[in-house]
């Protein structure tokens, strides 16, 4: 069993702007179960600032929405209440991703633990990395693996591509140079941060900068030269190497995403982010997310998130976080997420909930903890690995996305739903990739919908709204009203309305024409996000309570394709 870094939560007794407490803590306060200190000094000391987080009116028992306190309808469409809950405002970055990591390869499932053949992988729509890291964690063999990352948006691709050579440039100083704990930290913080300290921004310009910094050098500024693509490849110690092909202008607006914008100071920046995820005009929708969440402590913790935008357990000072991420803050100049992103978003939520932490109300600590467990085992993995990156930024639908390689798996992530290509172009323009049965029978194309059940969904169903009348208040009348709404889809029969959804989108005569099949799921779970306790069983109220305050639905739905020959 690997051995993760110890876990050590500072003492809570800071102040911004004072002096912090060097202990560590350990023990939690009793009230909001969010922080720890290492003893009753400290903690009487702090209770003057610590009051309010505790005795904060989100913690109230009976907290419930300004508009249902006020007695007034919330601030949405009546007529898109089924959609409002996730209606997007802000910008249209997915930089944090939008299902939970799935690993692509699952071999024992599959080829089996023993496979010593080489493997290749294309995630064709990759938007974050959080499938890459956790498929690369998991694939512990002695084999060649070729992964292809590909994203529409350059940006993305850029900072997919910033993750991934800082980690492989530190690798290349040598094991002895390596501190594998601060790497995983930086990592998390360049990726979910929206500020970051002196040393980790140091750490990624001095590392990542001369490389990007080399190939813009000879990029030519005529503009027939910034649309040309430009291809590059460099070997790190000990068996990694890295090809990234990008169009010139994208090459120089990689490099200028490891720069702080001029002008964007601090106060700035959290203005900007504050515009977006604190928007006055979005506050009803705020707190009918708020209302949906499993613990008051919890309400909490997410205001605190939108706050200081950063990912760090509830206990942690934030003085030295005092320089805007320019990996985040570059693509736009702005905030460019929407105002519902959540780094909770891209992770398998049961993992994140096992993992051990002192304090069990701080959800976003535990997120902090099980990524630098997985992010420090991603880096030891390439230390060791055998593994070829492959970066690009195509439109899926362009014949020159990677015409000369088959993969044994794809992941296509939601390009699939009906907002995007859809079920038939996302399969007309990836399964020519896939290997054949005859090369590697278990040769998978995964989609993922997210859309689908909610497209599918007749509302009006009696038979499922009464399953969901079980778990909520007898006749729910305003926030409890919507509550409910929310809540609708945890319950209904997902695979009875995804066969509508199939029979809509002409599933069958879409398979027969490109000669696949929809196979049974060896790769992942079919219902990643559902429900698994049953009704009436011990621990189902908290399951239920613990999907329903989640960035995800409930009905996430994986299919897995196969060539038929």
């Amino acid at each position: 069993m690997e051995s993760f870094p110890k876990i050590i939560v500072p003492c809570a007794n800071w102040k911004d702007g004072g002096e912090s407490c060097p202990s560590e803590g350990n023990f939690a306060c009793n009230g909001c179960k969010l922080v720890v200190y290492c003893g009753r000094k400290c903690q009487r000391s702090h209770w003057g600032e610590h009051k309010k987080v505790c005795k904060s009116y989100l913690r109230d028992e009976f907290w419930a929405p300004i508009w249902d306190l006020e007695g007034r309808s919330p601030g949405w469409p009546r007529t898109q209440e089924a959609s409002n809950r996730r209606a997007p405002f802000g910008g249209d970055k997915y930089l944090w991703g939008n299902s939970p990591a799935i690993d692509v390869l699952s071999l024992h499932h599959n080829e089996g633990l023993d496979y010593d053949k080489d493997l290749s992988i294309l995630f064709a729509a990759c938007g974050d990395l959080s499938t890459v890291v956790k498929t690369i964690v998991n694939s512990d063999g002695d084999f060649h693996l070729t992964v292809a990352i590909n994203d529409k948006d350059p940006s993305i691709t850029a900072r997919n591509a910033i993750l991934l050579l800082l980690v492989l440039t530190t690798l290349d100083d040598g094991p002895e140079k390596i501190n594998a704990v601060e790497l995983a930290e930086d990592m998390i913080h360049i990726w979910y941060s929206a500020m970051l300290t002196e040393g980790t921004l140091s750490r990624l310009q001095s590392k990542v900068r001369p490389i990007i910094k080399e190939v813009c050098e000879g990029i030519s500024s005529e503009d027939s030269c910034l649309y040309e693509y430009e291809g590059r490849e460099w070997h790190f110690k000990p068996n990694c190497t890295f090809r990234m092909v990008l169009k010139g202008k994208d090459w120089i607006r990689a490099l200028s995403l490891l720069d702080i914008p001029e002008g964007l100071t601090p106060v700035v920046a959290q203005e900007l982010r504050h515009k977006v995820v604190l928007a006055f005009e979005r506050a009803d929708y705020r707190d009918r997310w708020f209302y949906t969440d499993a613990s008051p402590s919890m309400r909490v913790a997410k205001e605190r998130f939108r706050e200081d935008g950063l990912l760090l357990p509830f206990s942690y000072p934030r003085a030295s976080f005092n320089h805007p991420n320019p990996t985040i803050f570059g693509i736009s100049h702005d905030w460019p997420l929407d105002d519902q992103a959540d780094p909770l978003g891209s992770w398998p939520m049961g993992e994140v909930k096992d993992t051990p932490s002192p304090v069990s109300q701080d959800l976003y600590g535990r997120l902090y903890f099980y990524l630098r467990n997985i992010l420090y085992s991603f880096i030891h993995r390439l230390a060791t690995a055998k593994v070829h990156f492959e970066l690009s930024s195509h439109d899926v639908k362009e014949k020159m996305l990677f015409r000369d390689m088959k993969y044994d798996r794809i992941e296509a992530s939601n390009l699939s739903d009906s907002r995007w290509l859809g079920t038939q172009q996302t399969l007309e323009a990836l399964i020519p990739l896939l290997k054949s049965p005859e090369v590697n029978p278990h040769a998978t194309l995964v989609t993922v919908y997210l859309d689908a059940i909610t497209e599918a969904i007749i509302v009006d169903d009696s038979d499922e709204a009464k399953k969901i009348g079980l778990h909520m208040p007898i006749n729910p009348q305003g926030a409890e009203l919507t509550r409910f709404w929310d809540a609708r889809v945890l319950l209904m029969n997902g695979t009875k309305f995804f066969h509508k959804y199939m029979s809509l989108h002409l599933f069958s005569s879409v398979a027969k024409h490109l000669g696949i099949v929809m196979k049974d799921n060896t790769v992942v779970d079919p219902w990643p996000t559902a429900l698994k306790i049953p009704q009436g069983l011990p621990g189902f109220r908290e399951e239920f309570d613990a999907v329903l305050a989640s960035p995800f639905t409930g009905v996430e739905r994986c299919v897995e394709w196969r060539k038929m020959k």
